[in-house]
């Protein structure tokens, strides 16, 4: 097998976690020559995935037939919690930022009650920190990746988002976009947000039908409403092609624990909007 991305917590990482006794291990890309290895044959036909708003109008694919695959140390966790469910326990997980400063994957054991912690009618969503900034968001942007230093992060360079006018939206072209949403007990830091057009974020703006990332976040927080013992496993992996700075996409991987068909997703989520041209390299981008 081919080795992934550092952030989906191969067998390296799950060494080092083990060694530790910690769920993140700072610096562990750090230990890599470099800032990507090869993609796997299955996260390279997803990047290769022809996009159209015609057969994906909600910026979304299903996988597999929504057959829930869990990916690295993960999907031992959701194992292990599927045939004990007496073992499960909320939790969210990020991985570090690799080496150029991309963010990788994140999971979660979602219960009721952890998503309670982040309801509205608890607390109000707090404003992104000033230091949250994700790659190819500022063009000649540079990351300090010096370990423990306060200067770790992206800075300097010239924003690439912009006010666009688009068919049925008029807005800026780019989100600070949730790998695990807010309202599902994910935080606001840079190790849980990419940069994805708004379509990647939230579909085509429609609350009443939501695609994008908002999709599998909206049809967890509704099964966790209506099963209030439940939890449900979730796994966000953006995927990035070579050395770029923005993700090609974001694999969402989900199923509920207690009732292992309750909930079962298997999905791609295209970071790409109609009518524009994405330079994934850089973050720029250019309307069609």
């Amino acid at each position: 097998m081919k080795t992934k991305y550092l952030g989906r917590l191969l067998t390296l990482g799950a060494a080092l976690v083990a060694l530790s006794g910690c769920k993140a291990v700072d610096g562990i890309s750090s230990l890599l020559p470099g800032a990507t290895v090869e993609n796997s044959k299955a996260d390279n036909a997803l990047i290769k995935t022809p996009f159209s708003i015609k057969k994906y109008p909600q910026n979304y694919m299903v996988v597999k037939d929504n057959k829930p695959e869990f990916e690295g140390v993960f999907a031992r966790t959701v194992s292990r919690d599927l045939k004990e469910p007496s073992y499960i326990t909320a939790t969210t997980d990020y991985s570090t930022l690799d080496r150029a400063g991309r963010t990788q994957g994140v999971t979660a054991i979602v219960t009721y009650q952890s998503m309670m912690f982040h309801n509205s009618s608890v607390v109000s969503r707090p404003a992104f920190p000033e230091e949250t900034r994700v790659s190819g968001e500022y063009l000649h942007a540079k990351y300090t990746a010096t370990k423990d230093s306060v200067e770790k992060g992206w800075h300097g360079g010239i924003n690439n988002n912009r006010i666009v006018q688009l068919t049925g939206y008029r807005g800026y072209l780019y989100n600070k976009s949730h790998l695990v949403a807010w309202s599902l007990n994910g935080d606001m830091q840079t190790h849980n947000v990419i940069l994805g057009t708004r379509a990647q974020n939230v579909g085509t703006n429609d609350m009443r039908n939501p695609g994008g990332m908002a999709y599998p976040e909206t049809l967890t927080r509704n099964y966790l409403q209506a099963h209030q013992d439940e939890a449900v496993a979730y796994q966000a992996i953006p995927i990035y092609s070579g050395s770029e700075l923005v993700p090609r996409g974001v694999h969402v991987i989900v199923q509920s624990l207690k009732n292992p068909n309750g909930l079962r997703l298997n999905l791609w989520v295209f970071n790409q909007q109609a009518g524009v041209k994405i330079n994934y390299k850089t973050g720029q981008f250019s309307l069609k």
